[in-house]
């Protein structure tokens, strides 16, 4: 029997300290290996409070397909490490905040956004040209 594994974390009006609590939990379920049967995962409102533990925590998804955060925080640089773990990925609903490219970076990222289905990308676009080159 399959069972469709789903993660959803919402903390929307914790306080900081707890916040900070229920993301160390998080950290360490995943570190032990507790995610990394999980298909989808969205991400509302958490307060992270360091970002390549959150990329850390995505990344230890390993059969992740469907992937929803409002993480403004995420850099292109950080995508491209959570499509080389999560070969699966094929539904992407992101905010990307700092959207700058380099050449590496649009090279890392092609292989992942060919595999996409779905994509919705937030982000203030610096080039039309290097989106149009790592969407094809």
């Amino acid at each position: 029997m399959n069972f469709y594994r789903y993660l959803e974390i919402d903390d929307f009006e914790r306080e900081e300290e707890e916040g900070r609590k229920m993301f160390k939990i998080v950290e360490q379920l995943a570190e032990k290996g507790y995610f990394q049967n999980t298909q989808q995962f969205h991400r509302n409102q958490f307060s992270l409070y360091n970002n390549s533990s959150f990329v850390k925590i995505i990344r230890s998804m390993k059969k992740l397909e469907i992937l929803t955060t409002d993480a403004h925080y995420l850099t292109l640089e950080d995508l491209a490490l959570v499509f080389q773990s999560c070969s699966k990925l094929v539904v992407l609903d992101i905010y990307i905040h700092q959207f700058e490219m380099g050449e590496v970076v649009i090279d890392q990222l092609k292989p992942g956004f060919q595999r996409l289905r779905r994509l919705n990308l937030e982000c203030a676009i610096v080039s039309w040209a290097g989106i149009q080159e790592m969407l094809t």
